[in-house]
């Protein structure tokens, strides 16, 4: 165990300063972590079929977001899904069932019980992993500040093939799915979203999107290429969107992340907080 002491000058600036954070977070209550659950999941597009098999069918069965693509990045999933959803399990897995695919449950606190848990099991799932940390805070009304030779610019059809190389690189896409989910981004790309590229020394070097919904906003797809890590592209990237937040009037932020990571710890610099951590679920 390693024993950090602080003299009481530090103690009390240390308190003042996670004091100030707080106090202008919004309290985590139920229904926040609800809100905030909702934010990450996928947005239901309500298609049940789609001509582009690499395309994600996002649809809701009660409460639970489904997410389904039969080719390309894998995206079966299944967010929001708790006790109260529990009737419809069957109809769920049979979403996935009639294109022999099988999902995974990302489950969140809020709505899991022993039910849920038997509910589960009984079907062949069980827990694999604590998926990721859900983070949540406020926009930034103060402008980026870049390190040097690191620049952010917005996605445009211009740089839309830089924007969708680096995406692949940065989160090391395998072979067997790359091309299909490469095509199915370019496919999917409108000028109007909130896609970022960042360069370093005027190379593509990482990306980030900023899902925007009228409940609040995601930080979305956020990765740097391995051989630009460790220059601040992936703060820089966060603090971009998190401005770009601000000025749409976006009153939360959501982001997610394994615990203890870079990502992680990029996101608590840049003022969130912790919210639940997700379960995850699979056959």
């Amino acid at each position: 165990m390693i024993d950090i002491r602080f003299s009481p000058c530090s103690k009390k600036l240390v308190a003042e300063v996670f004091s100030e954070i707080m106090s202008q977070l919004p309290i985590l209550t139920r229904q926040l972590t609800q809100r905030i659950e909702a934010l990450v999941a996928p947005e239901v597009s309500e298609l049940r079929a789609s001509p582009d098999a690499a395309a994600p069918i996002v649809v809701r069965f009660g409460r639970s977001i489904v997410s389904k693509a039969k080719q390309g990045r894998p995206a079966n999933k299944v967010f929001c899904f708790g006790q109260q959803d529990l009737g419809r399990l069957e109809e769920i897995l049979a979403f996935y069932a009639v294109d022999d695919l099988t999902p995974g449950f990302y489950l969140a606190p809020m709505g899991f019980t022993p039910q849920v848990a038997a509910a589960l099991t009984a079907a062949g799932f069980a827990q694999h992993s604590f998926q990721q940390t859900i983070l949540y805070g406020l926009p930034r009304a103060t402008p980026p500040q870049f390190p040097p030779g690191v620049t952010v610019e917005r996605v445009t059809t211009t740089n839309l093939e830089a924007f969708v190389q680096a995406t692949a690189a940065g989160f090391e896409w395998p072979e067997p799915w790359r091309d299909a989910a490469m095509a199915e981004m370019r496919s999917r790309f409108r000028p109007e979203g909130y896609h970022f590229l960042a360069r370093y020394q005027g190379e593509p070097a990482g990306v980030g999107s900023l899902d925007l919904r009228a409940d609040g906003a995601g930080l979305k797809e956020g990765a740097v290429i391995p051989r630009f890590r460790r220059q601040g592209i992936h703060l820089a990237l966060l603090h971009q969107r998190l401005y770009i937040g601000h000025t749409l009037g976006c009153s939360i932020v959501v982001g997610g992340a394994v615990f203890g990571s870079g990502s992680f710890r990029n996101q608590q610099r840049s003022g969130l907080r912790v919210a639940y951590i997700e379960s995850g679920w699979g056959r």
